[in-house]
């Protein structure tokens, strides 16, 4: 693989994570599936993972409309294996305020730190995410469990 397409490559593997935040953010449901391969596995915390679009999406539309969400991204380590394969280690500080989704919202603080292992696959000159692997590094004690 030539330089310029591998960073290209992480390039574009970096803004998928980017998205992912974005969509998230947004409560937009039908980007967020998006970014998933058919049959992406996405492993969430002391959960069983969830398979596939219809498994990802079903989640998601459980999750609350009234809040604000956001997603502040961190680091993000990308390294391309191939023309075709990619893996990604990225930590993410979540906030979260429950209630209404008018903006300005209050703060209290971050909710979360989150950091992802994942596999990502070029199908179709896009790069998705095939594999998620989810860790919650620090909680919030005043965070609900979901």
């Amino acid at each position: 693989m030539r330089d310029f397409d591998r960073i290209m490559a992480e390039h574009e593997c970096a803004k998928l994570l980017v998205r992912y935040a974005y969509a998230v953010n947004a409560n937009d449901i039908d980007a967020f599936v998006a970014l998933f391969t058919e049959n992406a596995v996405w492993q969430r915390p002391r959960v069983a993972p969830l398979i596939g679009h219809m498994q990802i999406r079903a989640f998601m539309e459980t999750q609350p409309r009234e809040r604000v969400i956001r997603h502040v991204n961190g680091g993000c380590l990308v390294n391309v294996e191939d023309d075709h394969n990619a893996s990604a280690f990225s930590q993410t500080t979540a906030y979260e305020t429950l209630g209404s989704p008018a903006l300005p919202a209050p703060l209290n603080g971050p909710a979360m730190i989150v950091e992802y292992h994942d596999r990502m696959v070029k199908q179709q000159d896009r790069w998705l995410i095939h594999r998620r692997e989810t860790t919650i590094s620090m909680v919030s004690p005043t965070v609900p469990p979901r």
